[in-house]
């Protein structure tokens, strides 16, 4: 793709993220215009994806219902739609980098296929490869890229409602790979309100630097391309646990914070101990890799001043002092249980840095810089 293919409408036009869990009750939403005419969709940012695809017509195994995420696009109707070759470079690079075991190619149409995985391997989406005009921001007015290339899912297993998942990992196939090269700087920031009520932002190009910023290196993790960190150090009711550097994936696709074995299980010893005098204690309800615990009267949860505060240090001693909302949550079926869950549940070893934990922090991935920032209570 060249460059002279993206236009700036309004470069310093912040885009609105939404947060609508009749939709997805995890993950936050961007509004998107795909197609001539334009059909409007709401498609979730996922940094642990480097790929994006929308539900397309006509759904020839299955399509999920996304009321209330727009229509599902139809390339049939869009004049400006176009297949993307089994011999094209786009297609090529894709199935190197989903390592697809077979030659994907539907070669009597001459149509590039994909199949994607999600979540711990249970959720999928499978399609061609396509690319068509989109337009990013409110109104449109924030990023036009003419030829943005996507998978158009023709057959998913998936659990939410929003019309697609839009990948902003360390890939050319990501939608930030795509918008970045015409942009001042290789960037994108972003803050997810913690108040439902609250819209987010995000945003592309060179960010704000203050006196609130920190900052710690950032990479491509070893296994997978997305962006990670080096978690450093984990402090838990003033008490620091006995850690050593390691990598974390930071996935805004996740609702759970993962850490490894050793760094869980001494967390859920020091906030089982904080919470013995509450009068909660720990149950099983989510099983062993999740934390939960419950009072005797399974009341509902509102002391939450009096929860222990924990804080995730990262390489260069950027440190993330979590609120208490964005370490614990409550629920009626679960009780009081934290966001944090051991590796176990996704593979030994894996790390990830969930969306929950930074709600209401702005984050930056400055990929031009080689460094991730986070800035206290941003939206």
């Amino acid at each position: 793709m060249s460059t002279e293919s993206i236009t700036e409408t309004d470069p310093d036009l912040p885009i609105d993220l939404i947060r609508n869990d009749s939709i997805n009750n995890f993950a936050f939403l961007m509004p998107v215009q795909l197609g001539t005419p334009p059909v409007w969709n709401l498609v979730a940012v996922d940094t642990g994806s480097p790929f994006c695809f929308v539900q397309c017509r006509p759904c020839t195994l299955k399509c999920n219902d996304q009321e209330g995420a727009g229509q599902i696009f139809d390339p049939k109707k869009s004049k400006s739609f176009r297949r993307i070759g089994c011999s094209a470079k786009a297609c090529r690079a894709l199935q190197s980098r989903l390592r697809l075991p077979f030659k994907a190619c539907m070669e009597k149409e001459d149509s590039c296929l994909y199949s994607a995985s999600y979540g711990r391997g249970s959720y999928y989406s499978v399609g061609k490869l396509v690319a068509d005009t989109i337009a990013i921001g409110r109104d449109g007015k924030g990023y036009s890229i003419p030829s943005f290339i996507f998978g158009c899912s023709l057959d998913i297993e998936y659990d939410q409602g929003e019309a697609s998942v839009f990948g902003f990992g360390a890939a050319p196939s990501s939608f930030f790979s795509q918008v970045a090269r015409v942009v001042n700087y290789q960037a994108f920031s972003y803050c997810f309100p913690s108040d439902r009520k609250k819209t987010g932002y995000l945003s592309i190009g060179d960010y704000n630097r203050d006196d609130s910023t920190s900052y710690t290196p950032l990479f491509v993790a070893h296994q997978r391309p997305v962006f990670a960190l080096t978690l450093d150090k984990v402090v838990a009711d003033g008490i620091t646990l006995i850690t050593y550097p390691s990598e974390m994936m930071v996935d805004t696709g996740a609702k759970w914070t993962v850490l490894r074995s050793h760094t869980f299980s001494q967390l859920e010893t020091v906030i089982t101990k904080a919470l013995r005098p509450l009068g909660y204690g720990r149950t099983i309800v989510m099983g062993p890799n999740h934390m939960c615990y419950e009072d005797a009267l399974f009341t509902v949860f509102r002391n939450w001043s009096a929860l222990p505060v924990v804080q995730l240090s990262f390489d260069m001693g950027a440190t993330l002092t979590l609120a208490p909302e964005s370490s614990f949550h409550f629920t009626s079926s679960h009780g009081l249980c934290t966001y944090f869950m051991r590796d176990a549940a996704i593979g030994n070893g894996v790390q990830l840095l969930g969306n929950s934990v930074t709600r209401s922090i702005g984050v930056t991935f400055d990929f031009q810089g080689g460094r991730f920032a986070f800035r206290d209570g941003d939206c």
